[in-house]
């Protein structure tokens, strides 16, 4: 390596000579010494594959396979250490005619490719917290890599990075929610800037969370479909479904468990909203929402069931069959009172309250009474769709939440996507032995 230098005798600073250490570097050092690898690569195959030297050979083009140097051609490739440029060689078939590149061949790059997945990887990672505007600008100002927003916009929409597969997935429960979110309106398609997301994921035993998807655009019927088709031999994937209450949602997904639990936090929220509707002022509804919360509030004991005594168990189904009377009771109360929607409201959720109960005392099923664990997902898909950005196009809307929540559910199949596509086998070994001033 040929490095030229001039500083001041009459002095200089350390953080001068940092600061130009690291634009020279990040300019033309890096990106020239693996410049430089790949061409030392590029003439070892060429010359093996001339010469017909045993090694490694492209694909077969004909029976006889003989090569001769044809032309070079210039390359370049965009990655997070700089551009990337060479000259890679062209060889023609003697016999076929057919022209090889032996270095894209050997890296498997493909024909149109200008980037590196690393790259992709960084940009993908940077525009899912902010802004394809802010992420282009930081790209730039932290990391030296100059990718306009566009750029960076068209690379996520190609990728494949918020693929989810769903097939053979079994949990215990599953979470489905939904949120707005300002999408790119279409007046001579009739279609509003009110876009709805909706987003699916399971939880196991050992508290493993797994990802269904993010849909925008899609019934929950749709959605139901998309994560396990019908069939004549149709098995529920989840034990047990946990809803905030939608019709829809409840309806949509209840093929895919065994049962459903209506989310208490959501009930007695809502409940409010009801009462208000009814004509109720505050402190009344503040009281009887505390006298929900109150009668649906039952802990199930923290030992494994099979450590509960019988007395113990036969204690709760009390409590169960007391709450459900307590229940019915309100409503009597509510209907004497003239709170018709409140009414309606608790008469319908009734049946789905005390599921995680049921579950627990048939088959030890420790399952929550709350829908939280998904609602901090969506707190974070709001965040992004909502706080940062609007205008998404469906698709566009549904790719970034996969990303999302693919990311934070499941960090581990993340990382393991990205070092199957950057093929991080341990191939490649580089070791810094130092520098000398001569």
């Amino acid at each position: 390596m040929e490095l030229v230098g001039c500083v001041s005798d009459s002095g200089f600073s350390l953080d001068e000579l940092v600061t130009r250490t690291k634009e020279l570097f990040a300019k033309d050092g890096m990106s020239g010494v693996v410049g430089l690898i790949l061409s030392l690569v590029d003439e070892r195959l060429s010359v093996d594959l001339v010469s017909g030297r045993p090694g490694w050979r492209p694909n077969a083009c004909c029976d006889r396979c003989r090569y001769e140097h044809c032309r070079r051609s210039d390359r370049r490739f965009r990655t997070s250490i700089g551009t990337v440029r060479i000259q890679w060689r062209i060889l023609r078939c003697t016999q076929c005619g057919r022209h090889v590149v032996p270095l894209r061949e050997f890296l498997q790059i493909k024909r149109y490719q200008s980037k590196a997945a690393e790259l992709e990887r960084i940009v993908t990672e940077v525009v899912s917290e902010q802004s394809y505007r802010r992420s282009s600008q930081h790209l730039q100002l932290i990391g030296d890599v100059p990718v306009p927003k566009s750029t960076a916009h068209r690379w996520v929409v190609q990728s494949e990075c918020d693929e989810i597969r769903t097939d053979g997935k079994s949990v215990d429960i599953l979470f489905g929610d939904g949120t707005g979110y300002k999408r790119r309106p279409n007046v001579n398609a009739g279609i509003d800037n009110r876009g709805e997301l909706r987003i699916a994921l399971g939880v196991t035993t050992e508290g493993t969370v797994l990802p269904f998807g993010a849909w925008s655009g899609r019934t929950w019927d749709e959605i139901s479909e998309a994560i396990a088709p019908r069939s004549p031999d149709e098995r529920p994937i989840a034990k047990m479904l946990m809803t905030d209450g939608e019709p829809a949602l409840a309806e949509g997904l209840a093929r895919l468990a065994n049962g459903a639990q209506r989310c208490h936090w959501h009930m007695v929220h809502q409940l409010g909203y009801k009462m208000w509707k009814d004509g109720v002022a505050k402190e009344d509804r503040r009281q009887m929402q505390k006298s929900l919360a109150g009668i649906i509030g039952i802990e199930i004991p923290d030992n494994d069931l099979e450590v509960v005594s019988a007395e113990d168990k036969a204690n709760l189904e009390e409590r169960t069959r007391d709450a459900k009377e307590k229940t019915e009771q309100l409503i009597r109360e509510f209907r004497i009172r003239g709170y018709r929607k409140a009414a309606e409201y608790i008469e319908n959720a009734k049946s789905r309250l005390f599921t995680y109960i049921q579950f627990w005392l048939s088959c030890g099923l420790v399952s929550p009474r709350a829908s939280s664990m998904i609602e901090r997902m969506m707190r974070e898909i709001g965040r992004r769709l909502k706080r940062i950005a609007f205008g998404w196009s469906e698709a566009g809307a549904a790719k970034m939440a996969r990303i999302i929540i693919k990311r934070i559910t499941n960090a581990g199949e993340w990382t393991t996507y990205w070092q199957q596509r950057l093929r991080l086998d341990g191939n490649v070994v580089l070791i810094y032995s130092g520098t000398t001033a001569t």
